[in-house]
């Protein structure tokens, strides 16, 4: 199998500048389209390696000039216990890849959806393959130790407890430093730090965090 670096997942969300998502996708990155998210790879001007899903979002048109593209086919019934994004998670943690990167996954009409989409974040988490939710201005990634994450000075990043507290967190590069505290499921104390320098770290000992940067551009 080819060593494959970052997978990119379409999905059938919001995407509103399909200039940022072209720049943002490079030449060897490998592409699965789940669902609707091919009307996504056609405005965006890239090529998918994979279409899954069950397909019942795609207008017949857009599958049309999808399957142009001669990509892999996995279709699947409506009717199922797992989302066509969790599926499409699934295929692309078998690739072992470096990274993954969602994309449309956010926004859209349905709430429960994108509230699930975060959720599947720590799928990622358990093969210890980093995986990022992007959209224009945000980037979601879930982690279960210490990391250091990008930025621009003003950017925001909030920080929430997945579990029922993450312990001993310490920040540095936070307009709003935590030091050696604890967060708690459900609390907003983490919400809307702000970054004054390059770069963000973030050190705890035990829990689930989720980090929610926004990038004002």
């Amino acid at each position: 199998m080819v060593d494959i670096k970052r997978v990119i997942i379409i999905a059938n969300g919001d995407l509103d500048d399909p200039d940022y998502y072209f720049n943002l996708i490079g030449n060897t990155d490998y592409i699965i389209c789940v669902n609707g998210g091919s009307s996504h790879a056609l405005a965006i001007g890239v090529r998918p390696d994979l279409l899954i899903g069950d397909l019942d979002s795609l207008p017949n048109e857009v599958r049309r000039k999808t399957m142009n593209a001669n990509p892999e086919l996995r279709e699947y019934p409506a009717a199922k216990d797992k989302s066509d994004l969790e599926l499409a998670l699934e295929y692309a943690l078998e690739l072992k890849p470096d990274r993954i990167i969602i994309l449309g996954a956010l926004g859209g009409e349905r709430a429960d959806h994108g509230f699930i989409n975060i959720l599947l974040l720590n799928l990622c988490l358990k093969r210890n393959i980093p995986a990022l939710i992007v959209d224009e201005t945000h980037e979601v990634s879930l982690h279960d130790k210490s990391f250091v994450i990008d930025g621009n000075r003003g950017d925001v990043l909030s920080l929430f407890a997945l579990s029922e507290a993450v312990h001993s967190i310490s920040t540095k590069g936070l307009k709003y430093p935590l030091i050696n505290e604890d967060l708690f499921f459900s609390s907003s104390r983490g919400l809307s730090n702000e970054f004054t320098a390059g770069q963000a770290t973030v050190t705890f000992s035990t829990g689930l965090l989720l980090a929610v940067k926004l990038t004002l551009r």
